[in-house]
């Protein structure tokens, strides 16, 4: 009989009803019977979980299921990498290799035809995960909704994709979406599931959020999504809920030897509500601080509710419980200063490069001691748990404190990608609801801070037969990975390329300067800054004045360097002959050079505009007095003390002066 065939009876059961969560068949913790028996595995994914929280939120008692698993088992710091973004290092986690090889490197993906973007794909991964592994080496696998699983893969199991209870689709218009499950027919069961726990009552959020029945429904009827703290908040809640219930269901039902179900929702929430958590930020109002400071730990507490149910049957069946994320978050002082769906790149800045893992099982020595690992770590951790062969191609190990006889003896290397074949579901022509999920999935990212308004509507400017699925965030991220661990000249074709997509991406122009300025390719690096200015990057003046801060430093050790930081200034008051800031920063960096007839020049046109601009009225004095003009000099500084008597060194200047002194020191 086929395993498609096999799981039947199962598929129509799971449309049909649901096993209760908290069950008492779940509650006992039942060693397995018999003699030797394959080596399990559970794997929970919290996205953004990190120990800085977690300590603080099981110090206080609020996750008793996470607490026993330390206490039983042993935890790891886990160190991420740049750029911290969830599809990248997800696929990294599960297949063990750089997003250089598996090349899953943006949320999004191109149609090579139409140019459309749709959300990112497993048709961008490139080589086998744990779970095709596992699968081709005979073992019953079951996946819940990892990163690019979009066609569902053939597994020997059930395989949900990311499709089902998304964070950033509205499954409203994926509900009828081809190829969300393997088999395809648990896919009747999920919509099933979604129709029922998608939209909880105010009853249920009120539990959390102190916000008036008509502020919920406000809030409902105006659908801002994630934007909104009290819409966001609830579609956490119900992403979190589907995803458990299903994977829980499906679980009991098949008893798989490699379980993975991952959760997004624990690090949106950071995102959505990240702002309001205690200590309270001084940007926060007391009314919004009262309303939403319970929501992130709701998110957690929910979840720990479901760890304790994944536990509860690891502990039945004998298996190894192992939780991990993908990189930290600032839950402290360190947030940024602003909600981080207000502009661009605000979602990266809250996340940290540490996340947390933790295992507990009969081949884990318990230890009270947190060791460190790498998210490279994880993919020959499960390879060794389970006693399945690493890829030779990994360039991370197995963690420390694996052991005991339940350990399965470690066995040779073997490539996955000669060993195992992909196979997906086949998909046909995008219809339009998947084309507006596409649209919406776009919104989401744009509402997060993780795209801009302007890179979401770029089109791809590859002639047509260079066209692909690479967006410039693709190979944008894919330099910047290299970058962080210093390849940089490999970094800068991929910049290159990323510019090929779409010559106007700001970003993109942005770290190819700071690439190029990293191999002291200097001139070249400052007009792609510029461009990067030209063309709306975010807060462009600091981005500016950062470039003239790093030749400042240089310039103390190397004094010869202050003709590469006038050449920058000159390109940029070029580029922006209106900004005085700019043009006062190239005047004083003319007079520190001597050369005082071209700075006073700048500074006359600043007060010709500005004439009650003190510090310009300072500057011109001291190019006066540069340029042997005594005379003019007092009276420069004598306007400047009109204007703001209150300046101690002018006015000792001025005083040197009016007793027949020619410089001011």
């Amino acid at each position: 009989m086929s395993r498609r065939h096999s799981l039947l009876p199962a598929v129509a059961a799971f449309g049909l009803g649901l096993i209760a969560l908290s069950s008492p068949l779940a509650a006992q913790a039942k060693k397995p019977a018999g003699g030797a028996l394959r080596p399990k595995v559970i794997f929970v994914g919290w996205d953004g979980a990190d120990w800085h929280l977690l300590d603080r939120l099981m110090n206080e008692g609020r996750l008793p299921n996470l607490s026993a698993l330390v206490t039983n088992g042993r935890t790891w710091e886990l160190a991420s990498f740049q750029p911290m973004a969830s599809p990248l290092v997800w696929n990294t986690m599960v297949t063990g290799r750089t997003p250089v090889d598996h090349g899953v490197a943006d949320f999004q993906e191109l149609d090579p035809k139409t140019r459309q973007r749709f959300p990112i794909s497993g048709r961008s991964r490139k080589v086998p995960a744990i779970w095709n592994l596992a699968s081709a080496k005979g073992l019953k696998v079951g996946v819940v909704g990892f990163w690019a699983t979009w066609p569902a893969e053939k597994v020997n199991g059930f395989f949900i994709s990311d499709r089902a209870a998304p964070v950033l689709f509205d499954p409203r218009l994926l509900v009828n979406s081809q190829a969300l499950t393997w088999p395809e027919g648990l896919a009747d069961g999920v919509r099933i599931i979604l129709k029922r726990e998608w939209d909880p009552p105010y009853e249920e959020i009120g539990k959390t959020l102190r916000v008036s029945r008509a502020e919920f429904d406000a809030s409902v009827k105006a659908g801002h999504d994630l934007e909104d703290p009290i819409t966001g908040y609830r579609k956490i809640l119900a992403a979190t809920r589907v995803h458990a219930k299903v994977a829980l269901d499906l679980y009991e039902r098949e008893r798989p030897d490699l379980t993975m179900v991952y959760f997004q929702g624990t690090d949106e929430i950071g995102h959505v509500a990240g702002r309001f958590v205690a200590p309270k930020l001084p940007q926060v109002g007391d009314g919004e601080y009262r309303k939403f400071k319970d929501a992130v730990e709701a998110i957690y507490v929910d979840s720990d509710r479901i760890l304790g149910l994944f536990r509860a049957k690891a502990g039945r069946d004998g298996a190894t419980l192992v939780l991990g994320s993908d990189h930290g978050f600032k839950w402290g002082t360190d947030r940024p200063a602003f909600y981080s769906g207000v502009q661009f790149d605000t979602a990266f800045l809250w996340h940290r490069e540490q996340g947390a893992l933790a295992a507990e099982g009969p081949a884990i020595i318990p230890s009270r001691v947190r060791g460190k690992a790498s998210v490279f770590d994880l993919a020959p951790t499960l390879c060794r748990l389970l006693g399945l062969p690493p890829d030779p191609k990994f360039e991370g190990k197995p963690v420390a404190g694996l052991g005991g006889a339940a350990l399965p003896r470690a066995v040779a290397p073997v490539s996955w990608e000669k060993t195992v074949k992909v196979e997906r579901l086949v998909v046909h022509d995008m219809n339009e609801t998947e084309k507006r999920a596409a649209e919406e999935f776009t919104k989401k990212l744009i509402a997060l801070g993780y795209l801009t308004g302007s890179e979401a509507a770029a089109v791809d400017a590859r002639p047509a037969d260079r066209a692909g699925t690479e967006t410039a965030g693709h190979y944008q991220n894919l330099a910047t990975f290299l970058r962080s661990r210093h390849k940089y000249e490999e970094s800068l074709g991929l910049y290159r390329k990323a510019l090929e997509v779409n010559p106007k991406a700001t970003t993109a122009w942005m770290n190819y300067s700071i690439a190029l300025f990293q191999v002291d390719r200097w001139a070249e690096s400052d007009d792609a800054l510029i461009k990067a200015i030209q063309l709306g990057y975010n807060d462009p003046e600091a981005a500016a004045y950062r470039r003239v801060s790093t030749y400042m430093q240089r310039i103390e050790r190397r004094p010869v360097v202050r003709k590469d930081l006038i050449r920058y200034l000159r390109s940029l008051v070029a580029a922006f002959p209106t900004n005085d800031r700019y043009g006062a920063s190239l005047g004083k960096a003319l007079f520190e050079d001597q050369q005082c007839a071209e700075s006073q020049a700048f500074f006359s046109k600043i007060v010709s505009r500005k004439p009650s601009d003190v510090e310009a009225l300072n500057l011109m004095a001291l190019t006066s007095l540069c340029l042997q003009k005594p005379a003019e000099a007092q009276a420069w500084f004598r306007k400047s003390l009109a204007i703001d008597p209150n300046q101690p060194a002018v006015r000792e200047a001025s005083v040197q002066l009016e007793r027949g002194g020619s410089s001011v020191r």
